[in-house]
């Protein structure tokens, strides 16, 4: 039965597909934390301090451009298999 299961699953690349899985999650939370964060800060600072405001934003805009960013590879990933 031993035989039988190393030759179905490759423990190699099982292995790799859990920790791939898991840093693709931390990272996609992490950025996705920073649009939350940077679009709720941006909204608090708007008139009295437009600059922090501005970077606030800017936080939220670069954070939403890698959780898109990985969307995508996610998708292209899986059609070309």
């Amino acid at each position: 039965m031993t035989a039988l299961a190393t030759k179905i699953v490759d423990l190699g690349q099982l292995v790799q597909v859990v920790y791939v899985a898991l840093i693709a999650g931390v990272v996609v939370s992490l950025a996705f934390s920073l649009v939350i964060r940077g679009s709720v800060r941006a909204g608090e600072r708007g008139r009295e301090r437009p600059i922090a405001a501005g970077l606030h934003g800017l936080m939220a805009v670069l954070g939403l451009l890698v959780v898109v960013a990985a969307i995508a590879f996610g998708v292209s990933t899986m059609l070309s298999k």
